[in-house]
């Protein structure tokens, strides 16, 4: 299933989805496009993480991550080999501010 991006006459842009077998935005402009399907991306992410969030703060990160799923020991093993700052800070168990601390490389979360 998906959407399909289509001009109209006018100039304007609409989007069919062939889930639901009708138009589900029509008169847009681009920018509104670009808006809608970010959204609807955003949408999936966040409910992508949540998932995430259950498994491993149920103790199930394998269900997740699979074979790839590390504990804070290993991911701070990776951080300092590959030059992250994470090592730097508190360590598990250790009080933090509680502030999230994007990595600067990744730019992410702002």
């Amino acid at each position: 299933m998906g959407n399909q991006i289509i001009q109209q006459p006018n100039g304007t842009f609409a989007i069919f989805s062939s889930e639901y077998g009708r138009i589900v935005v029509w008169d847009a402009s681009e920018d509104e496009i670009v808006e809608w399907f970010a959204g609807r991306a955003a949408e999936t992410a966040r409910r992508n993480a949540r998932e995430t969030i259950a498994h491993v703060a149920a103790g199930r990160p394998r269900r997740a991550y699979y074979q790839f799923a590390m504990d804070w020991q290993e991911a701070l093993t990776e951080d300092r080999r590959n030059g992250g700052q994470a090592w730097k800070g508190p360590r598990h168990g250790e009080t933090s501010s509680g502030t999230c601390h994007p990595d600067p490389l990744t730019k992410r979360p702002k």
